[in-house]
This record gives structure tokens, sequence and C-alpha cells, in this order.
């Protein structure tokens, strides 16, 4: 039985150009550092807002805080799912005597770099975290 050496050769070369172009492919997709500065600022702005609004609401009911639905409902705050703001992923939960809200990169990398928190204290907080939620424990931002 003959071996056909070329063939096999041929078969290297090919498995080595498509496994360059998958790394290469996943390296276009990174984003330029402008935009990402862009959406983390826009992520910043979004939780201000929403801190904002949940001291406003807790005026108005009498000590509570909101969850993001009642907030959006209520007017006080837009879908932060819509337009340009889709680059992160906003959360907002009650806990005893306040509330916590994160943004976290849809796509960390990509999207974003950092992750934000900010709580009833209007502290704004954050860091990279490889895609984690930012927590009350991150250095102000």
């Amino acid at each position: 039985m003959k071996h056909n050496s070329s063939g096999i050769t041929i078969l290297l070369l090919l498995l080595i150009l498509l496994s360059g172009c998958s790394i290469q492919s996943a390296q276009s997709v990174e984003q330029s550092p402008q935009v990402i500065a862009a959406n983390e600022l826009a992520a910043m702005s979004r939780l201000r807002s929403i801190d904002s609004a949940e001291a406003n609401f807790m005026v108005e009911s009498g000590g509570t805080y909101a969850s993001l639905d009642e907030l959006v409902n209520k007017g006080m705050i837009g879908d932060p799912s819509r337009g340009k703001l889709t680059g992160y992923r906003f959360e907002v939960r009650g806990k005893p005597g306040g509330y916590e809200a994160t943004a976290v990169p849809v796509q960390y990398g990509i999207s974003g770099k950092r992750s934000f928190y900010i709580d009833e204290t209007h502290v704004l907080r954050g860091g990279e975290r490889g895609g984690a939620k930012a927590t009350s424990l991150d250095p102000e931002v």
C-alpha cells in the first residue's frame, strides 16, 4: 500500500489555514476603544438616571424602592433595552432598606469592558469584572 504524502501535506496546510482564519475572525470582532468608551459612559449615565428615579420613587411611595419595570411603567425612566444602549444589560433588585442596580456588558470586550453598580448610597462603582456584575465592593468611578 502506497501512501500519498502530498495529499496529507495539502490536508495539513488546509487545516492550518482554516485555524488561522478562525483566529483572525475572532480578532476582527473586537470593538474600537472609542465605541467601548461611549457604551460605558452611556451605561453609567443610565445608572445615574435609575438612581435619581429610585430616589424620587422612594419619596413618593413613602420609603420603598421600585423594580426596573415599575420605573419604566411609571414613566420615571426610559426602557434601557431600547435605543442605542443595547450594549449593556441593566438589572434593578430590591434589598432590605434599599435597592441595587447593575449594568453588565452584553458581550464583554465587544460592547464594553467595565461593569457598574449603584445603590441607595448614590455612589457609582465599577471595574473590569470579566463580564460579571459589579458590586458594592468595587471602587467608585
